[in-house]
C-alpha cells in the first residue's frame, strides 16, 4: 500500500484515466460499426495498445512509489527489475507470470510498432488491475 495519499490519489486518478479511456475506446469503436461505418482491425488494436502503455505506465509509478517509500529496495527504474526486487522484499503477485508477459508485450509496441490483438490488451489490463486490487493501491 501507497503511505503517501496525495501520490494514492494521483495513482488512483490514473487508473480511473485508463478505465474511461478503455471505455471510451470500445464506445467509439462499437458506434463506428453500428453506425456503418469501417474502422481497420489494426486500428482497433492501435487504440487499445496505447490504452495498455498507460495502464503499465500505472503499474510502474506504483512500483517505483513502494520503491521510494521503502517497501522494497531497486536501484533500477526498469518495471522488470522493480518486480524482482518487490517479490523478494515478500509482495506477492497474483500472476507474475502474466505481468511479465505484459512487459514484454509492451516492448513491442513501444519499441517495435507491434499492436497487440485487442483481446489480449483488455486482458493484460484487467492482470494489472488485480494486481493494484491486490496491493490496496485501487478498492474493488
Amino acid at each position: 500500500m501507497i503511505i503517501d495519499a496525495s501520490v494514492l490519489r494521483d495513482v488512483q486518478e490514473e487508473w480511473a484515466t485508463v478505465r474511461t479511456t478503455r471505455d471510451m475506446i470500445a464506445r467509439n469503436l462499437a458506434s463506428s460499426f453500428a453506425g456503418g461505418g469501417y474502422t481497420s482491425h489494426e486500428f482497433k488494436n492501435l487504440s487499445y495498445s496505447l490504452c495498455l502503455l498507460f495502464a503499465l505506465s500505472v503499474l510502474e509509478h506504483v512500483l517505483l512509489q513502494l520503491r521510494d517509500e521503502g517497501v522494497f529496495h531497486c536501484k533500477s527504474r526498469q518495471v522488470g527489475d522493480l518486480m524482482v526486487a518487490s517479490q523478494k522484499s515478500g509482495i506477492i503477485w497474483i500472476n507474475c507470470v502474466l505481468i511479465n508477459e505484459v512487459r514484454d508485450r509492451r516492448n513491442d509496441i513501444a519499441h517495435r510498432r507491434i499492436w497487440i490483438e485487442r483481446g489480449d490488451c483488455w486482458k493484460y489490463i484487467d492482470a494489472i488491475e488485480a494486481e493494484l486490487i491486490a496491493c490496496r493501491i485501487l478498492a474493488l
